[in-house]
């Protein structure tokens, strides 16, 4: 099975590159030059000469005849209280017009001056990255998307800034920004998958699996379920708890492939399951995905094993109940319990389970977590699934059932 299908490749120019900020006629924007006297600062005559006529246009929404004067009143400042006032016209005319790469450059001018207060210049770098971002000049982004990042962007800041970085295909410097947007939250889907697609271009395997896990569990999908499911087998998770996950993958019908249909049931034959198999193998056949093409094939042969092991288990299973109680051995209760769970009769299969998860029978159980992991399930399915849980959580103790005891917990709340 691939694991390429279902991974999220950069959906980069985004809403992040969004200039709806830049509403120019709003606080920061000098309406008149009067706004001097409130400052106890003026604008020098000879600027004032330029900044007039370009205010007057301004406010009749003139902004073409607004720019070159507001230009001039730039060129003739000597003061930088000349040059922020001239800056400020220059950039709300630049703004109704939506050329905000002049826009950017008068930014650029405003935060290189000492009469801007700290915090404006702080708040400039978010235009800045936004705008550079959208004109690809990705160096200048990062840089503004690095200041609005350590001047307290927070996690809007970082989300940019780690946009800019997957653009450019650096997914190691952008995922390190994308998990500091995502810290102090709960991540969305779409910031998991993106995860997730860095760490696979980056080949890191122990992160991916947990990004894959946190995916399922927050938005269970068959896509995720399946993706997961392959990184555990490449990891060589064993065969107990490959079935537990397959457990988990058909009770929430997320199994659609005839090998995973197939491979299901082989390994339920293998473990003493056979009336479960038989259900897997039918369960396959009706959904069109496993196919018997005759009586001497794989399918069939797996289908008739499975039909004469359920069949026996059946006829045998009163008998072999009197015969396991009489014994007082843990494995021989967790064999019992499995082929009831088998069969359906989760009431019995709970009594025998927990008989040989007793503190006097346990000693003699081969997998201690599986029998853990089999009590859950049927806990579950008979609906008490507070004791599933406490079953469920028995069965962590082996690192590679905890995974998918976790997975079977989400089911559980």
């Amino acid at each position: 099975m691939g694991n390429k299908r279902s991974l999220l490749k950069p959906s980069l120019l985004s809403a992040a590159l969004s200039l709806a900020v830049l509403t120019m006629g709003g606080a920061g924007m000098v309406s008149t030059v009067v706004a001097a006297e409130a400052k106890k600062q003026s604008v020098s005559a000879e600027v004032a000469k330029q900044l007039k006529p370009a205010q007057d246009a301004i406010q009749k929404g003139d902004f073409d005849a607004a720019i070159p004067l507001a230009k001039a009143g730039l060129a003739a400042s000597k003061t930088s209280y000349d040059k922020e006032t001239s800056l400020r016209m220059l950039g709300f005319a630049l703004g109704k017009k939506q050329d905000f790469v002049g826009y950017a450059e008068v930014l650029e001018q405003l935060n290189e001056l000492d009469t801007v207060p700290v915090e404006e210049k702080n708040k400039n770098y978010k235009p800045l990255s936004q705008i550079y971002g959208q004109q690809k000049q990705y160096d200048k982004a990062l840089a503004a998307a690095n200041k609005w990042a350590e001047t307290g962007g927070g996690s809007e800041a970082y989300a940019m800034l780690s946009t800019i970085y997957l653009i450019q295909k650096d997914y190691k410097n952008g995922v390190v920004a994308l998990e500091k947007s995502m810290e102090g939250r709960e991540p969305t889907e779409a910031e998991l998958k993106q995860q997730n697609f860095c760490y696979y271009t980056l080949q890191d395997k122990a992160k991916r699996m947990a990004v894959m896990e946190e995916l399922l569990a927050k938005f269970p999908k068959r896509d995720y379920y399946t993706d997961l499911l392959n990184v555990y087998v490449e990891q060589g998770f064993n065969e107990r708890v490959r079935i537990q996950l397959y457990r988990y993958g058909l009770e929430r019908d997320y199994l659609s492939r005839e090998s995973e249909y197939v491979e299901f049931s082989d390994s339920l034959n293998n473990i003493g399951a056979p009336a479960e198999a038989l259900k897997v193998m039918h369960k396959g056949i009706d959904s069109g995905a496993v196919k018997v093409l005759s009586a001497t094939d794989r399918n069939s042969k797996l289908l008739a094993a499975a039909k004469q092991g359920a069949a026996e288990d059946r006829k045998d299973i009163p008998k072999q109940a009197k015969e396991v109680e009489a014994r007082k051995n843990g494995e021989a209760d967790v064999k019992l319990g499995l082929a009831y769970l088998s069969l359906g009769d989760t009431e019995h299969a709970i009594e025998a389970l927990s008989r040989g998860l007793s503190a006097e029978r346990v000693k003699d159980v081969k997998n201690v977590d599986d029998a853990y992991m089999t009590l859950g399930i049927a806990y579950l399915r008979s609906g008490k699934k507070a004791e599933a849980a406490k079953a469920f959580e028995a069965a962590k103790a082996n690192p590679q059932m905890a995974k998918a005891a976790a997975l079977w917990l989400t089911l559980t709340t």
